[in-house]
């Protein structure tokens, strides 16, 4: 009998109609895991078939984890984040590890084009004025209220949702530059009307930085202090990657400070949000909790590829979208 640990917060009724129709789910063991990182977790995952991992991150798999976990089949992660995951470890396992691909990727695009439209026309002052009454409309001249067309936007990141955000910026009429550790060939840059560039001239040039990498040793404030005083006096900062790619500290002055007109945050250092975190105090910030990639359609197609990939390895296939190089 097949048996899949879950390390998500799910329970065990949902996962077990995942697999609804599925050959063999019947035969399933699902157990979910509500405990604590430590000696439990390890003592949880030993001898499982496949280990479901957990969106929220805070149950790491690192290598004590791994090792008790030696002859699974899979670890899926049913996000694109793995960040507390040790891939080193599960390749010394040979345990396969597997996200979501490209499941969440137009969520998270058009999550970032409706930053940069909030921002760009102060959506959010509006909103507050008009919601308390008052007419605000001659604010226009004071604080602004600016189109899409003709800004240069710069993508740190052009993987698939680099690329997503691109495709949707086309209409706009912007300027598109990116950066990535992999320059995408000539055709695809056509095809998507974007330029390359290095981090620091993107920095330079753009009116809007979005941000659309993940977090690794060398991504971690990969927006630091420095950098942010290499952006344009005015521009705006959107990070829906992960919180610890910018340094808030740094980002924090600079929007005090008014050198940044304005940012858009779905993630942060430490989530859930700590309330007395600076950033969400200040008016020309817009603010939502990690729900970028969680639309109704993208959480869909996360359970589907969860799904597959489950059914994949109990049939003896190969796994999709692996991410620790075992096959």
């Amino acid at each position: 009998m097949p048996r899949i640990v879950v390390l998500s917060p799910l329970p065990e009724e949902m996962v077990r109609g995942f697999f609804v129709g599925q050959e063999g789910a019947e035969s399933l063991e699902v157990s979910v895991y509500r405990g604590e990182p430590g000696p439990g977790l390890v003592e949880a995952v030993r001898g499982a078939d496949v280990i479901i991992g957990d969106f929220t991150f805070r149950l790491p798999i690192d290598a004590e984890v791994a090792e008790a976990a030696r002859g699974c089949r899979l670890i899926q992660q049913p996000s694109i984040g793995y960040q507390h995951i040790d891939l080193e470890a599960t390749r010394r396992a040979g345990i396969p590890v597997a996200n979501v691909g490209a499941a969440n990727a137009v969520a998270v695009a058009e999550h970032a084009v409706m930053f940069m439209l909030m921002l760009l026309k102060n959506a959010l002052y509006f909103h507050h004025k008009t919601a308390e009454g008052q007419w605000a409309q001659q604010d226009m001249f004071t604080v602004g209220c600016r189109e899409l067309l003709g800004k240069t936007v710069g993508i740190v990141g052009m993987g698939h949702i680099g690329r997503e955000v691109a495709v949707r910026l086309k209409p706009f009429g912007c300027r598109v530059l990116y950066h990535d550790l992999r320059r995408l060939d000539p055709e695809q840059e056509r095809e998507l009307g974007a330029d390359y560039a290095s981090l620091e001239d993107l920095l330079r040039t753009s009116d809007i930085v979005t941000l659309h990498v993940p977090l690794t040793p060398e991504t971690r404030h990969l927006i630091d202090g420095e950098r942010i005083g290499m952006m344009k006096e005015g521009a705006y900062l959107i990070n829906l990657a992960r919180g610890e790619v910018v340094d808030e500290e740094a980002l924090y002055r600079a929007l005090k400070e008014g050198r940044l007109a304005g940012a858009g945050l779905d993630v942060f250092s430490r989530e859930p949000v700590d309330p007395d975190n600076p950033l969400l105090r200040l008016p020309q910030v817009v603010l939502t909790p990690h729900t970028a990639g969680g639309t109704d359609e993208s959480r869909l197609r996360m359970i589907q590829v969860t799904v597959e990939n489950v059914r994949r390895v109990l049939a003896g296939e190969k796994p999709l979208h692996v991410v620790n190089g075992v096959e």
